[in-house]
């Protein structure tokens, strides 16, 4: 699932090649009723088509379009969404994931520009900008809002990374309520805006932390590191646009899927085990 790296790449994307572009046409999957579960087609294209795109929010997991006039979109991208952005000054004229590397062209459609794998929502702007919301699993979900932060499901969202997150002090004592797995715990949106199941094993692995740990049990020193660590994280990360080949090579990212049984890092054995519900990559003895 794009988690919060992911998503901060999107708004960033979108601001440096949509700024200021006006929305020109709209094209939605007709047949996606869910995307358009809680705005429906007539009313994305009656809200968005007209308007000028003056930037891009985001909050945990959720992003918006900024118009110069209300409702704005908020979007969700689920369990395999991505943004693919048209940018006609690039050389190759083609619509590319933001993140991943992977272009959503096969070789047979190169001269088809109608033809976008897996394509739900596409805006088309003047000076011939286009911005695509692809979803393969149709997870995705979308609302329209006067006020994003008002939205009931962003008003449930806890302290983001990038925007609101408390100091070390403050998360101790958040943490000291919560009598799960500190795993568990970082998949919370209500204390842990944005953070996903492979952004909370970079955590713990570089904090040092076994995932196991009650977060009520953490010590004061414990707490630090991992209160570091969710930072230097999600900073690095965000700061490559999630393009995870630029990720450092220290990081267990690169080796925690699949669960292979002979994954490894230099600090150990990789283990993978169910803990919270989700399948989590740890290295024991480095993780204490």
């Amino acid at each position: 699932m794009p988690e919060l790296a992911e998503v901060e790449a999107v708004r960033r994307q979108i601001v440096k090649h949509l700024k200021g572009r006006k929305i020109k046409e709209i094209i939605a999957d007709k047949s996606d009723r869910f995307l358009f579960a809680f705005a429906s087609i007539p009313e994305v294209t009656k809200a968005l088509k007209g308007a000028r795109i003056q930037g891009a929010g985001r909050k945990g997991k959720y992003f918006w379009l900024e118009l110069d006039r209300k409702p704005w979109p908020i979007f969700h991208l689920g369990m395999s969404g991505n943004v693919a952005i048209l940018d006609p000054k690039r050389k190759s004229a083609k619509h590319e994931h933001i993140w991943g590397g992977v272009k959503m062209w096969s070789e047979k459609d190169l001269n088809d520009r109608e033809r976008l794998w897996f394509c739900r929502l596409l805006l088309k702007t003047d000076a011939g900008y286009e911005v695509a919301l692809i979803d393969p699993r149709r997870f995705g979900r979308m609302w329209l809002a006067d006020d994003p932060f008002e939205n009931s499901r962003i008003k449930r969202l806890g302290p983001d990374p990038m925007l609101d997150f408390p100091k070390a002090k403050e998360l101790g004592e958040k943490l000291k309520r919560r009598k799960k797995s500190i795993k568990s715990v970082l998949l919370d949106q209500a204390l842990f805006a944005g953070v996903g199941n492979w952004l909370a094993d970079e955590i713990l692995y570089q904090a040092r932390l076994a995932p196991h740990h009650l977060a009520s049990n953490l010590t004061p020193a414990q707490v630090r590191k991992l209160h570091a660590a969710v930072l230097s994280v999600v900073k690095k990360a965000v700061s490559v646009d999630a393009d995870y080949e630029r990720f450092p090579k220290t990081w267990i990212f690169h080796e925690r899927w699949g669960k292979n049984k002979t994954a490894k890092t230099s600090k150990g054995k990789i283990v993978h085990e169910e803990i919270g519900g989700r399948t989590t990559a740890w290295v024991p003895g480095w993780q204490k």
